[in-house]
């Protein structure tokens, strides 16, 4: 996606008022493939992964203005609320994503809480930073850490 093909704020606020093209397709049509490409590394059956794409922005369709009203990018907003809808999601449920923290297992203790804070459950850093009296950037530090194994790992 070029900087052009990005969506702002301004532009969604302009499609959702507008009614000209529905915001939900102008999103899907930009990110629709990036999001699909998040979604996979959580389900990695492709018709499941379409299947879910589908639902995802079925679902957020109607919450839209809260990716305006957000301090998050339309993109992070997009990828976070469809980490929540994953997360539903029969095979994913219940497992925590078994993959992600093996590639972990070497990793401390509070490298894998931070990561499955904020990469499974969504929370913001200054969430977490303020629940265990850290400071958000020490929080951001544990989760670059994290991702920095698990690319070895997988690189």
């Amino acid at each position: 996606m070029t900087l052009e093909q990005t969506i702002t704020k301004d532009i969604l606020k302009n499609k959702l008022y507008s009614g000209e093209q529905p915001a939900a397709d102008l999103l899907y049509t930009c990110y629709g493939g990036m999001l699909f490409s998040y979604i996979l590394q959580f389900v990695p059956d492709r018709r499941e992964g379409e299947d879910l794409l589908v639902n995802i922005f079925s679902r957020l369709a109607t919450r839209l203005q809260e990716a305006c009203d957000s301090n998050l990018s339309i993109y992070c907003w997009l990828q976070i609320e469809a980490r929540k809808i994953i997360l539903e999601h029969p095979s994913v449920a219940g497992q925590e994503n078994v993959y992600y923290f093996s590639l972990l297992n070497e990793a401390s203790q509070e490298h894998r809480w931070v990561f499955k804070e904020l990469f499974l459950h969504g929370r913001q850093k200054e969430e977490v930073a303020l629940q265990v009296g850290k400071e958000p950037a020490y929080i951001g530090g544990l989760l670059r850490e994290c991702l920095l194994i698990i690319r070895k790992k997988l690189g």
